[in-house]
């Protein structure tokens, strides 16, 4: 029992000191050392296939695609594994690698070339062989339709190899997850027309869809984790707020080993996070806007200042009921300027069930001033103008709004105004807008005394019923300007069939023969029938345009709108 002990005792400190392990200073530039990994590995297998699934995916990626020939070709497609290199450098335990195995062949993720077989007496054995399953199908991202990797150009991503070496085969599925999402979103992504992206905006919503979380406080820990071991550094912290105006995303960047360590180099934002190896963490963010009155005291003064100010602030916190230990994390996380103007604040917040809650929430989630703090100055703006015309419509007034919109409604306002121009393409119509809310509002059943509640109740409707108004106008506009843009050049199409039958008649004298010939069985059919469309048809017969319509017909040459696409050099263009 105790070598054993001992035997695990020392493996686990082997373990730990393995670089891989260590404390981990950030890829490396995408230059070099880097695997062209399928973008699918991010969209599809991390999502929603295991822990081991994950790793040994990954490990066939890097063999296979980590290292190739000069001319791109990877220099080993099949890969021999055995369960011990599954378990030390994929870093799967024994006991979970044929479940995985089974579950990344159903998959469609990898192929099994050659079974592998055990040792016995009188055999060696052999290892089995597996390669990454490849399909020429359309990219998917959707599991149900995936049948193996896009084998087209493009799809795939530079992934710096630390991912596979160091991250993947140490880290728990839900750290590989936060990670991945954010690489697949920021250097995953190449935006038209320019570079891959650097950094990403991503709201918890986004990353939990993406990556499948199981609860959001999953994702909480996940984050916290890659925060403190530098795979990702966040540059912009996010804001939760009850007025949608005033949320924003957080900012992720990967971590690179070249990232500025200075603090006057390092965004705002990040500068009250948690930041693990760098200078921030033992320079409070406070400290760089008073650093000048700072110098001018003595140094035991200062720091004595300093120090009694943070126990008030303890206090202060300990009294609404926080652990020592909240108290603590939220004092390192957050500047102390934060934390008192939040508590500052809580009273024009009116909680009523749990203060402390809600204080802790708008310290971790950097809430804004209350409304009535802030006091925008709304007047003039399109939501002001909106919300005023609203309640004159819905008061039956025709002439000047008399009413006063509250800076909630009008900021509520603001946001609908917004999204009827980005539907609408129109600008300057929110009085407009605002009177025939109001006047729909009117017409309801039931009455909406309150602007938030009719666009609640109503403005989904009205904003498709205003995008369908300008779908309207434009398909009516295209197909006038369809109609112009054929009687333009109709002429000119008849034109080119006239001459690829003067052409035929001098290079292929045959085939015309056989359309002539088809013509003279066509006119003797009319001729030979009673009826009064064949008699109408056969006094059009021998004009140029039905002539050259029949010849375009008989040997397969384009319409005028194919003409007009792939021959016109002034061809229909959709926006005028």
């Amino acid at each position: 029992m105790r070598n054993t002990l001992d035997r695990k005792f020392l493996h686990l400190m082997s373990r730990a000191q393995e670089p891989g392990i260590s404390v981990f200073h950030g890829f490396k530039a995408p230059t070099s050392n880097t695997t062209y990994t399928p973008n699918q590995f991010f969209d599809v297998v991390i999502p929603n296939f295991s822990r081991g699934v994950v790793r040994i995916v990954a490990y066939l990626v890097r063999k296979t695609l980590g290292w190739c020939d000069a001319n791109g070709n990877p220099q080993e497609e099949q890969i021999e594994v055995t369960y011990s290199e599954l378990e030390t450098k994929a870093g799967v335990s024994r006991d979970m690698i044929r479940g995985a195995l089974d579950d990344a062949l159903a998959g469609h993720l990898i192929e099994c070339v050659t079974e592998g077989r055990a040792k016995h007496a009188h055999d060696a054995g052999q290892s089995a062989r597996y390669q990454l399953c490849w399909s020429s199908a359309p990219y998917t991202t959707r599991l149900v339709d995936f049948r193996g990797f896009f084998e087209g150009e493009g799809n795939r991503t530079d992934i710096p190899n630390e991912f596979f070496d160091v991250l993947i085969p140490n880290e728990p599925l839900s750290v590989i997850k936060v990670v991945g999402a954010i690489i697949r979103h920021s250097i995953g992504f190449q935006a038209k027309h320019g570079r891959r992206r650097q950094q990403v905006a991503l709201s918890y919503q986004q990353i939990e869809n993406y990556a499948r979380f199981g609860s959001r406080s999953d994702l909480a820990k996940a984050l916290r984790i890659a925060l403190e071991k530098n795979y990702i550094v966040r540059l912009e912290s996010g804001v939760f707020s009850h007025e949608a105006m005033e949320r924003r995303r957080a900012v992720y960047a990967i971590r690179w080993c070249d990232f500025p360590n200075g603090q006057k180099n390092e965004p705002a934002a990040e500068r009250s996070e948690i930041q693990t190896s760098i200078s921030q963490i033992s320079e409070p963010a406070d400290r760089s806007e008073n650093r000048t009155n700072i110098k001018t005291k003595p140094g035991n003064e200062t720091r004595n200042s300093l120090a009694a100010d943070s126990d008030l602030l303890r206090k202060q916190l300990l009294s609404f009921g926080f652990t020592e230990r909240t108290v603590i994390n939220l004092m390192r996380e957050h500047s102390r300027e934060d934390i008192q103007q939040q508590i500052a604040w809580l009273p024009d917040r009116a909680p009523t069930r749990s203060p402390a809650g809600l204080l802790r929430r708008s310290i971790e989630q950097r809430w804004p001033a209350p409304i009535k703090l802030r006091a925008p100055e709304v007047a003039g703006t399109s939501g002001w103008e909106f919300a005023r015309s609203f309640y004159a419509a819905y008061g039956g007034n025709r002439g000047e709004p008399v009413n006063e919109p509250s800076s909630r409604e009008a900021e509520a306002a603001e946001t609908f105004v917004q999204r009827l121009i980005r539907a609408t393409k129109e600008e300057g119509r929110a009085a407009e807008w605002g009177r025939e809310l109001g006047t729909l509002a009117r017409d309801q059943r039931n009455p909406f005394p309150s602007l938030t509640l009719a666009i609640r109740q109503l403005g989904d409707a009205f904003l498709v019923q205003r995008e369908k108004q300008r779908l309207q106008v434009q398909l009516v506009g295209i197909t006038q300007r369809r109609e112009g843009h054929e009687q333009r050049f109709r002429e000119a199409w008849l034109q080119w069939l006239a001459n690829r039958e003067a052409e035929m008649r001098t290079n292929q004298p045959e085939e015309l023969a056989r359309f002539i010939t088809q013509r003279e069985r066509d006119r003797a059919e009319l001729e030979a029938d009673p009826k009064p469309w064949s008699r109408r048809v056969l006094e059009h017969f021998d004009t140029d345009i039905a002539r050259l319509g029949a010849f375009r017909q008989f040997f397969g040459l384009p319409d005028f709108w194919q003409w007009d696409t792939d021959i016109n050099n002034q061809s229909f263009q959709t926006k005028p």
